[in-house]
C-alpha cells in the first residue's frame, strides 16, 4: 500500500481548494452536533490534544451556542466547552493546510473521508491512526452527496454503509475508535455510533 497520495486524490484535493476560495462551504459546521459525544471522550480518556483533521474554515470553533437547550453551555465555544485548544489541519484551506506536528491524544475526522478517493483511504486511515495516542472519532454521511465538487465522484465512497465504512477504518491499533453515522431515512435522520 502506497502512502503517496494517487493523481485522483491530488485532483480531488486541487478541486477542493477552488472550491474553498469561491464559497462559503466547509464551515465545519458538521462537527457541533458531535460535540457532546467527542466531550465524552476527552473526559473520559483525559485527552490534552486535539487534531482536526479536515477542519474546513474551522468556523466550528468560533461559533458561540445561542441554543439555551442543547448540551453545550449559551455563549460557549466548541473549543471553551471541550477546554482545549484545538489544531486545526485542512491540506485544501491556506490557513490550516501545515502539516500536523507529533501525535494528538484525540484525533477527530467528520466528514471529510467521504472525500477522499477509495484507492487512498487506506494511507489516509493509517495516517489518521498515527497521529492518534488516545481515540479516533470519525463521522460521516451516509448517502450521495449534494456537492459534487471532484471530477469524477464514482471514485469516492459516496453512499457506503456503516459496514463498509467499519472495514475501511478499522485497524489493529490500541486506540479506542468511534464511527458516527448519518443518515436521512424518509423525513427522518439517524444518527449511529460504533466503537471499532
Amino acid at each position: 500500500m502506497s502512502m503517496k497520495p494517487s493523481t485522483q486524490y491530488l485532483a480531488a484535493l486541487d478541486d477542493a481548494k477552488r472550491h474553498h476560495a469561491a464559497h462559503k462551504t466547509y464551515s465545519g459546521k458538521f462537527l457541533r452536533p458531535h460535540a457532546p459525544f467527542i466531550k465524552e471522550i476527552i473526559d473520559r480518556l483525559g485527552c490534552q490534544t486535539i487534531l482536526d483533521y479536515g477542519a474546513g474554515k474551522g468556523e466550528q470553533y468560533s461559533w458561540r451556542n445561542a441554543d439555551p437547550i442543547g448540551s453545550i453551555p449559551v455563549g460557549m465555544t466548541i473549543e471553551e466547552y471541550w477546554g482545549i485548544k484545538v489544531t486545526k489541519y485542512d491540506p485544501a484551506y491556506p490557513p490550516f493546510a501545515a502539516e500536523p506536528v507529533g501525535k494528538f491524544d484525540l484525533v477527530i475526522c467528520t466528514h471529510v473521508l467521504g472525500s477522499i478517493p477509495v484507492i487512498d483511504l487506506p494511507w489516509v486511515v493509517d495516517r489518521l491512526y498515527s497521529l492518534s495516542n488516545k481515540a479516533l472519532y470519525i463521522a460521516e454521511k451516509i448517502a450521495p452527496v449534494k456537492k459534487k465538487v471532484f471530477q469524477k465522484p464514482d471514485l469516492h465512497p459516496f453512499g457506503w454503509n456503516a459496514a463498509r465504512w467499519m472495514t475501511a477504518i478499522k485497524r489493529e491499533k490500541d486506540i479506542e475508535v468511534v464511527l458516527s453515522v448519518r443518515e436521512k431515512r424518509g423525513d427522518d435522520v439517524f444518527v449511529e455510533r460504533f466503537s471499532i
